[in-house]
């Protein structure tokens, strides 16, 4: 995946005023909201919060209150004048998860099932991407089809919401809806229901959802009716069925959904669920504007193409866990020749520097995690992160 998804985590660096006397309870100011940094389609932003513990008074946690000095960090001269203790302060990432739910999706897949229930179970079963990440992921979704003459696009959605798989259960029906494929339509519906997001570096964005599309066929949209004797409902039902199911593939309001995307900031990933599809040129520039790349970029934007079950949940568990960044932000300028000095625990324990099971600093004013650190953080929704910096290491803002 080319491009990292904002998720921003961050960290409220305490600085003791005046000297260097570890006695002094006064902290240095805090950014509220800093600028979100868009590398293409990725970008960073968030805020400041107060966070529990650190010394007498500690600060004031999420629900708590409380004032005073910080504590000197472990192993650090306790006569250094500042220092940080941090808890993260996530701004989760919203996945919407735009889903076709035609009659042909009930073919094999993989020989794991059919498509419909191999997808289901990849996302909402009991080991699914939506079951393990619902904690520290908004998903929506959109199950689209044309199953219903008089209303097409055919939408089962649920909002994003954290915590949100029950709710997402309650609407997936255990085999797909049927009908034709009106991918465009669907889109365009989610796609028009989102605000735009700014994607330059002074936006103060937590960023845009990601648009999964999971989708099996070529769209066909919705036709627009058929010569009918409405006195038999019945039958005249059963012919636009028909028409809508058999209607000529047709890209037109798909690649219109996803130029509306692009202008919006929103990225459009594509999952191929049938052998061949991804050939298709349209569906390529689907996924070239999706990825916010030219139309006709050559190489192209990866369409997503798993072959069996096993890959499925590879591919959506990559995807999905893409949006969850292991980089926090610092409210304040790190030596970062120096970063090594200080400290960074989660839940009390302690990272080794420049460890690929441990972190980082990547500029002045981030970090990052790695390994099972890095595993651990985007997985656990209650992580500590603890970092302290000697005040000659960090300068507070």
């Amino acid at each position: 995946m080319a491009t990292r998804t904002t998720v921003i985590i961050a960290l409220l660096l305490a600085a003791v005023g005046g000297g260097c006397s570890s006695n002094d309870d006064s902290l240095g100011a805090g950014r509220t909201n800093s600028p979100s940094r868009n590398p293409g389609l990725a970008g960073r932003g968030g805020g400041l919060i107060p966070i529990a513990g650190g010394g007498p008074g500690g600060l004031a946690a999420s629900g708590g209150s409380g004032s005073g000095g910080v504590k000197p960090a472990p192993n650090l001269d306790p006569d250094t004048c500042a220092s940080a203790q941090v808890n993260a302060a996530r701004i989760t990432p919203t996945v919407y998860l735009v889903l076709d739910g035609s009659g042909s999706m009930n073919a094999n897949f993989g020989g794991g099932g059919t498509r419909w229930t191999v997808l289901r179970d990849a996302l909402i079963g009991p080991s699914g991407v939506v079951t393990q990440l619902e904690s520290v992921v908004k998903f929506g979704t959109a199950i689209y089809s044309n199953n219903n003459p008089m209303s097409c696009p055919g939408m089962t959605e649920t909002a994003p919401s954290l915590s949100n798989l029950q709710m997402i259960q309650s609407s997936y029906p255990a085999m797909e809806p049927g009908g034709g494929t009106p991918t465009g339509e669907a889109l365009m519906k989610v796609v028009d229901s989102l605000p735009e997001f700014e994607q330059g570096p002074d936006s103060d964005s937590a960023g845009p959802p990601i648009i999964i599309l999971a989708t099996d066929g070529e769209p066909n949209g919705c036709a627009a009716g058929v010569a009918c004797n409405w006195v038999d409902w019945a039958m005249c039902l059963g012919q636009l069925a028909g028409t809508l199911a058999a209607a000529p593939a047709t890209y037109d309001s798909t690649l219109a959904a996803v130029r509306k995307a692009k202008e919006k900031g929103i990225p459009v990933w594509v999952i191929s669920l049938a052998d061949g599809l991804n050939a298709i040129p349209d569906l390529q520039r689907t996924a070239n504007i999706g990825a916010g790349l030219a139309e006709d970029a050559s190489p192209g934007a990866m369409i997503y193409s798993p072959q069996n079950p096993n890959e499925l949940t590879g591919t959506l568990t990559k995807l999905i866990g893409d949006v969850v960044s292991c980089e926090v932000e610092l409210a304040g300028t790190l030596a970062v020749d120096r970063a090594c000095e200080g400290s960074v625990k989660i839940n009390g324990t302690e990272l080794p520097c420049n460890n690929e099971q441990g972190w980082k600093p990547v500029d002045e004013t981030h970090i990052t995690l790695q390994g099972d650190s890095c595993a651990k953080f985007k997985s656990d929704p209650t992580v500590v992160l603890d970092a302290r910096f000697p005040c000659d290491v960090v300068t507070p803002q």
